[in-house]
């Protein structure tokens, strides 16, 4: 998870939003259910972070899912192989841990 998330909302729908202070983004971060669970995040806009629980913003985080990191919104992934460099350094602005 992203230390220091802020204004954090969890959907029972396997993703999640917030702001991140340390990239200076809203995030969307969509849980994969894999061998070791992990997170995939993208980049929202705050109309989107406000519109939490409707059903766009539900729509949307599946698409993400779906897409995965070939998304133009997506910014890294905990897991690290799914990472270019540029999405690694991002990740360890963000003070990811695992």
């Amino acid at each position: 998870m992203v230390k220091g998330l802020e204004r954090e909302k969890i959907s029972d729908k396997y993703y999640g939003v917030g702001y991140s202070p340390f990239i200076d983004k809203y995030v969307l971060y969509t849980v994969v259910t894999w061998v070791a669970w992990y997170n995939r995040y993208y980049e929202i806009s705050e109309e989107e972070y406000e519109s939490f629980d409707s059903q766009e913003l539900d729509v949307l985080a599946r698409k993400l899912y779906e897409q995965g990191n070939k998304n133009e919104r997506f910014l890294f992934s905990e897991k690290k192989e799914e990472n270019n460099e540029e999405q690694l350094k991002l990740l360890k602005k963000a003070h990811l841990h695992q």
